[in-house]
């Protein structure tokens, strides 16, 4: 059995969430993919830093980012931008 939170996301989980944040900023969905894939890569080291440190402050889980290493890469992003943006232009 496998742990989701030691797998780098799929395409199609990047894909959901870019669509999210394109939604929210339409600027975003012009950015670039190094931009897309660093801010999608804080977001995910962020999530399992408050996965495995449910008690920390925000403060706290800043210090803890180093911990955890990113694992989303600009390939993935560029495909799940695409596909994002195939979603919203339906």
């Amino acid at each position: 059995m496998t742990d989701a939170h030691l797998e780098a996301p799929s395409v199609s989980k990047l894909a959901g969430q870019l669509l999210y944040m394109f939604e929210d900023d339409r600027t975003l969905r012009d950015a670039p993919v190094a931009q897309l894939r660093d801010r999608l890569a804080l977001d995910d080291r962020i999530a399992r830093a408050r996965h495995q440190y449910p008690n920390d402050n925000d403060a706290e889980i800043q210090a803890r980012l180093g911990e955890f290493d990113d694992r989303i890469t600009e390939a993935d992003v560029a495909a799940a931008a695409d596909e994002a943006r195939r979603r919203l232009d339906d």
